[in-house]
């Protein structure tokens, strides 16, 4: 674990155990929290550049709602988005297909500018054979596309999921 991993996790253990309290928070303005968002999608996605003759057709439906916190001088210092989904994944030639879903958290942290993504983030499993795609955990982000901090399985993250869902897709 790198240096500024443990220094975190030490003050969110003090954090925790009541031994630092922020000074913002007993003058901080109240939250705001967004209305919930639900967003229909659709699209295909290519499968011929893992080997195979047919599209990926993806359906599918997401719902976010976002919160942002303040400080006493009413300035943002952190938004929370949370974030699920279900869709399915669908062999174009086939029409066999899969399911698949999410729950996760994000949080932007204005003021130590990360970004702290906790949940499932994607998940598919197929029948018999089991997963497909995995991807939960932690990941903090210090820089955009650049992670700090991982722990878990974490495909999508990885660049893995296109290429393991048309190769599940094929196999149906």
């Amino acid at each position: 674990m790198r240096y500024v991993g443990r220094k975190l996790t030490l003050v969110s253990i003090a954090a925790a155990a009541g031994l630092i309290v922020p000074a913002a928070v007993a003058d901080a303005a109240a939250p705001e929290k967004g209305p919930v968002e639900v967003i229909p999608y659709e699209f295909s996605a290519d499968c011929s550049p893992f080997g195979f003759a047919f599209e990926n057709n993806v359906q599918g439906q997401e719902s976010l709602w976002v919160e942002t916190f303040f400080d006493a001088q009413g300035n943002p210092v952190r938004q929370v988005t949370h974030d699920s989904f279900v869709e399915t994944d669908t062999n174009s030639v086939s029409g066999f297909s899969l399911r698949a879903s999410g729950r996760r958290t994000d949080t932007l942290d204005f003021v130590a500018g990360t970004r702290t993504v906790v949940g499932k983030s994607f998940l598919m499993t197929a029948p018999g054979s089991g997963g497909v795609v995995h991807d939960a955990g932690r990941v903090v982000f210090d820089a955009p596309f650049h992670v700090s901090f991982e722990a878990g399985r974490h495909d999508d993250l990885h660049g893995l999921t296109n290429e393991r869902v048309c190769t599940a897709l094929a196999a149906g």
